[in-house]
């Protein structure tokens, strides 16, 4: 014998069933936050619009309705860093390249209308925003182009720029992301134990994003590397030399190392020892030796 009430929801539009649905789903929430057996009962409301999708649909509505605001929260961040080139040229008005550094840009091929100029003479800074190399833009301070030549600063910007042209960004950014979404699952599935278990999986995380973080520098200084030669290699070791890299730790201690080793971005003498052996594997001779002296004042 048929269910009446199945009967009863087939009879129902779909527009008519998803008004029912919204006020049950509420229900749920605040059952959820009352108690597991009265947020059992609070789910049960929602059979009124789930039997009308196909299974396995309804139970991910369901889930990803309780997590509305995991949703939010990661298309706030993705979207903010997709405004990002926008945002800052709006506050910082930022000028085009001189001509010179825009022609040493566009040969390290980087398009020169992708990169602009922050009026901060005090400052060296280079950075890339935006997720892609379509939408996104690279940002020089004037304190850079002051410090390095224009095929130094050329170099700089294609290492930036490789973070948008390889998907650095979105990945850097996905890590946690991914990482949320797994604890809401775990935390569904196994309620306070998934919670728990997912508080403990931070300490990992925060590691792996650390190690992602500083694969994505590696991975722009190789780029950086096989466009420019010794320049980019060259620009590090000059940053470096005048202090614009970071202070250096003081030597040695336990805290130091824990230190260092949570940093986003390498060790500047891992930098320059990974661009000399890469120099090696490519032309089959070592770092000249006005490298090497630029290497050893500016590693840290």
């Amino acid at each position: 014998m048929p269910d009446a009430s199945r009967v009863a929801i087939d009879t129902l539009d779909r527009p008519t069933l998803f008004r029912l649905y919204v006020p049950f789903r509420a229900d749920s929430r605040l059952s959820l936050r009352a108690g597991r057996k009265a947020y059992t009962r609070g789910r049960e409301a929602t059979d009124v619009f789930l039997f009308a999708l196909p299974s396995p649909l309804p139970a991910v509505i369901s889930w990803a309705g309780d997590w509305w605001e995991l949703w939010a929260l990661i298309a706030v961040g993705f979207l903010g860093v997709r405004l990002a080139p926008a945002l800052v040229s709006r506050a910082e008005r930022p000028a085009p390249l001189p001509a010179e550094v825009a022609r040493a840009v566009e040969r390290e091929g980087v398009p020169a209308d992708r990169v602009g100029v922050l009026r901060r003479d005090g400052r060296v800074l280079a950075y890339a925003a935006g997720l892609t190399a379509g939408h996104g833009r690279v940002f020089v301070s004037t304190g850079l182009l002051r410090e390095l030549d224009p095929a130094g600063v050329a170099a700089v910007v294609r290492h930036e720029h490789a973070h948008l042209a390889r998907g650095h960004v979105p990945l850097r950014v996905g890590i946690p992301c991914a990482y949320a979404v797994a604890w809401a699952i775990d935390a569904t599935l196994f309620g306070r134990a998934g919670l728990v278990a997912g508080a403990a999986l931070a300490v990992p995380l925060a590691y792996l994003s650390v190690r992602t973080a500083r694969w994505t520098e590696y991975d722009a200084d190789a780029v950086a590397a096989r466009g420019s030669g010794d320049d980019f290699r060259d620009a590090l070791a000059r940053l470096a030399a005048g202090g614009h890299l970071g202070r250096p730790a003081p030597a040695g201690g336990r805290l130091r190392r824990v230190l260092a080793s949570l940093s986003m971005h390498p060790p500047l003498g891992e930098r320059l020892k990974r661009l000399d052996d890469h120099s090696e594997t490519e032309t089959g001779v070592g770092p000249s030796a006005g490298a090497v002296a630029g290497g050893a004042r500016g590693d840290d």
